[in-house]
């Protein structure tokens, strides 16, 4: 029972993250206006960070969900979601509430202490999954997962499924970006009133 309990809470912060990810690729000038409003990091780093977040969500997530490489990938996302409670944290005690970002401007929601709460339950879940992760449903749980599934030294078969499917993930995350962009500017071309050459 434990066991089963600890994969759906793997499953379910693979997802959270996914979906993050996947939203703010698509939303890559909303999600740099985000990351610069809380004001903590350099602006010749906002970009960078803001491009390489959301693959990192993705990538995470990827791994998270399939299996491979469990303990690194979970500790990976629990170490970006307390990073996340720091961010919000520290504005909150500036006095500061702005849009946190988090899943995009499709639903935009402001930083509260809710934010932080969740995020460090969602770390807690995230260091429960490194430590005591199962095997079941995992393609490949790692070398840091003392497990009976071992992989003979020198069989790189698990780093090559992992990289594939990363590489996979993100390029559908680009595909469904650039779709979103073309599909917006469809729309808003549809949508602009004619004007007649009276």
């Amino acid at each position: 029972m434990a066991a089963l309990l600890i994969l759906m809470i793997r499953w379910f912060i693979a997802g959270v993250f996914l979906r993050a990810g996947v939203v703010k690729l698509g939303d890559q000038a909303d999600f740099r206006a985000a990351v610069a409003n809380y004001e903590l990091l350099p602006l010749r780093f906002v970009v960078p960070v803001a491009t390489a977040l959301p693959l990192a969500e993705i990538a995470g997530g990827v791994l998270l969900a399939a299996g491979i490489l469990t303990a690194p990938a979970a500790i990976l996302l629990g170490l970006l979601l307390a990073v996340f409670a720091v961010a919000i944290a520290i504005n909150l005690a500036r006095g500061r509430t702005f849009d946190c970002g988090c899943s995009g401007s499709s639903t935009p929601s402001r930083i509260s202490w809710r934010h932080v709460v969740v995020d460090l339950v969602l770390a807690a879940g995230a260091a429960l999954v490194a430590v005591f992760g199962p095997v079941a449903a995992s393609v490949w749980p790692g070398p840091l997962r003392p497990d009976p599934w071992t992989v003979p030294a020198g069989n790189i078969t698990p780093a090559v499924i992992a990289v594939l499917i990363v590489l996979i993930a993100m390029l559908a995350a680009r595909l469904a970006s650039t779709l979103r962009v073309q599909v917006t500017a469809v729309s808003a071309a549809l949508n602009q009133p004619t004007t007649s050459g009276r």
